[in-house]
């Protein structure tokens, strides 16, 4: 991938870590080069301006930022903060923690995902005035696993190669969608449920299936590897 030498980029902070004795090394999620490390020389110096430019890498706070290197792991600076800022704190900033955790350990780097940004300022901002917002937080879910090609397609039934069933009972597996239950007395998700996910209605209770099948596809996508902000939220509700 060729980068210019001077290249402007508008997006949030993911991560930030220190790097050597005055540096912040920060994962930065944009718009138009998706996730990249970003190395910010000088930045943790105690002069004024430097701690001017520090405290703008906060998380959840959207940021134009200028790369003026090139390579894996470009140097950087900021230029503004975009927008008021209000920090999400309490239930919000778990909820943040959860997604840009997702988008670190899902996203590859350099990967352009306009949409997939689009939905996630969407959400950040949602989680500024409705701190747990689980129905957003859901439709998140929904549209970045779409967005990395893992899409979840609530009207196809894979074991009959057939649309879902309003009376029928469904399980669902990760590598193949949903499957008919072929006895009754089998719980699984109603067909009525799944259809209306699929007409884009999230009710309560598609969001509790929401919540149950992109467990399943993020654990699939992981190899099994938990997610450390799950632990954060009691009770469970990522």
């Amino acid at each position: 991938m060729t980068i210019s030498e001077t290249d402007c980029l508008t997006g949030y902070v993911l991560h930030t870590r220190k790097f050597q004795e005055t540096s912040l090394l920060v994962e930065f999620f944009s718009r138009d080069q998706g996730r990249c490390a970003l190395l910010f020389k000088g930045i943790r110096r105690q002069q004024k301006k430097q701690l001017s430019s520090r405290a703008e890498l906060h998380l959840f706070r959207k940021l134009a930022v200028q790369r003026l290197s090139r390579g894996e792991l470009a140097t950087a600076k900021v230029i503004e903060s975009l927008g008021d800022y209000v920090p999400l704190v309490g239930q919000a900033a778990i909820v943040g923690l959860y997604v840009n955790e997702l988008i670190y350990r899902l996203v590859g780097r350099f990967e352009a995902q306009s949409a997939l940004f689009d939905a996630y300022d969407r959400l950040i901002r949602t989680l500024r005035v409705t701190p747990l917002d689980l129905k957003a937080l859901r439709i998140f879910e929904l549209a970045m696993l779409a967005e990395l090609g893992f899409g979840i397609d609530f009207r196809f039934d894979a074991s009959r190669q057939t649309t879902i069933k309003i009376e029928g009972q469904y399980d669902f597996f990760p590598e193949q969608g949903f499957r008919w239950l072929a006895r009754p007395e089998d719980s699984g998700y109603s067909g009525a449920d799944l259809i209306a996910l699929g007409d884009g209605i999230m009710s309560d209770q598609g969001a509790k299936i929401v919540k149950l099948v992109v467990r399943q596809v993020v654990h699939h996508l992981l190899g099994g590897r938990p997610l450390k902000a799950r632990d954060l939220l009691e009770p469970p509700q990522l």
